[in-house]
């Protein structure tokens, strides 16, 4: 607040105590007190008058200060009236009480919309967990029933398992703090179980495999880390050409494991690189190529900054894309 500001707004006040000088002096000059006495009453006057605006002045002053200062500094600015503290003045007490009001409705309101997410949350992993029941079911029927159209239809029936567990991470990725363990594992582990998930999809394709230096001990959730290597070798035999490569190699450089996910297929362009990790995004790729949600490659970037682990893509258009997932091995990652 503004000194300047404060007396243009205190302009009415300073009018009339000029005014009631004025008469004052009037009047004591027509009672014959003496012109040392007046100009002695008529300063003490406005000294108390200047008193007064100064005291008003400060006390407002240091409030809207603070009242700025912590605004500006906050994350949540709703939660303003937990921090401040209540002001000594009647207009500044209003207005805090308002603000508390304000406070408290927001609140409210954000506890609605919290319900009704964790609501939906429960649906969506009651209904993951219904809907593996029969997916289990169909690919059994297809076991024991194979024909030619067999092994396309259990082709398409893992597409539909893989898009309804990416349902259940999605709906799980903000609370994952409550759902995850960090443990030493090892990272042929994950990777095996991730190929050994999608070998026909190798097999059928002619795609060639290459592993190299996995056993390397890192600090991770082998669920979570799982999911993550899923997503990007999905990714990968979707971009690699038939007879293509995939290589996937970890190695160890400073106080970090890299772990690299590298294919031989169409690349990702320039301008593209910078967002790949963001929710939605598809892409150039995602669009000529089979249709992509844009979400799986916004779930590793989270679920692995959530974890602590760094994530990145090098990519040459027409020559290959590598995926670089970073564990950090200092010992306050070991819990």
């Amino acid at each position: 607040m503004k000194i300047t500001d404060y007396l243009k707004e205190k302009l009415y006040l300073i009018l009339a105590a000029l005014l009631v000088v004025s008469l004052t002096t009037l009047f004591l000059a027509v009672s014959k007190v003496t012109q040392d006495q007046i100009v002695f009453i008529d300063v003490m006057f406005l000294l108390f008058v200047m008193l007064i605006l100064f005291v008003e002045y400060q006390r407002r002053h240091f409030f809207y200060r603070d009242l700025k200062e912590t605004l500006d500094a906050l994350d949540k600015k709703y939660l303003i009236t937990e921090i401040l503290e209540e002001p000594q003045f009647m207009d500044g007490r209003i207005l805090y009480e308002c603000l508390s009001e304000v406070d408290k409705s927001m609140i409210d309101e954000i506890s609605v919309y919290r319900r009704a997410q964790q609501e939906y949350k429960e649906y969506v992993e009651m209904w993951v967990h219904e809907v593996k029941t029969p997916l289990a079911s169909a690919n059994l029927i297809l076991d024991n029933h194979p024909s030619a159209t067999s092994t396309p239809l259990k082709e398409e029936l893992k597409k539909v398992e893989r898009f309804v567990e990416q349902a259940l991470f999605y709906a799980k990725s903000n609370t994952v703090e409550k759902d995850y363990n960090i443990n030493k594992l090892t990272l042929s582990k994950p990777v095996h179980a991730v190929v050994k998930k999608h070998a026909a999809s190798f097999i059928y394709r002619h795609i060639t495999l290459t592993l190299d230096n996995l056993e390397q001990t890192v600090y991770a959730d082998g669920k979570w880390l799982e999911f993550i290597l899923d997503q990007i070798i999905v990714n990968a035999l979707k971009y690699c050409d038939d007879h293509g490569t995939i290589t996937i190699s970890a190695n160890k450089e400073e106080q970090q494991v890299c772990l690299r996910i590298s294919d031989n297929g169409c690349g990702i362009s320039a301008a593209d690189l910078p967002s790949i990790f963001e929710k939605g995004f598809t892409g150039s790729n995602g669009r000529s190529h089979e249709k992509s949600t844009g979400i799986g490659l916004y779930l590793c970037a989270k679920l692995c900054a959530k974890m602590y682990l760094g994530i990145r893509a090098e990519s040459t258009p027409q020559q290959g894309t590598t995926m670089i997932i970073t564990f950090p091995l200092g010992s306050h990652y070991q819990f």
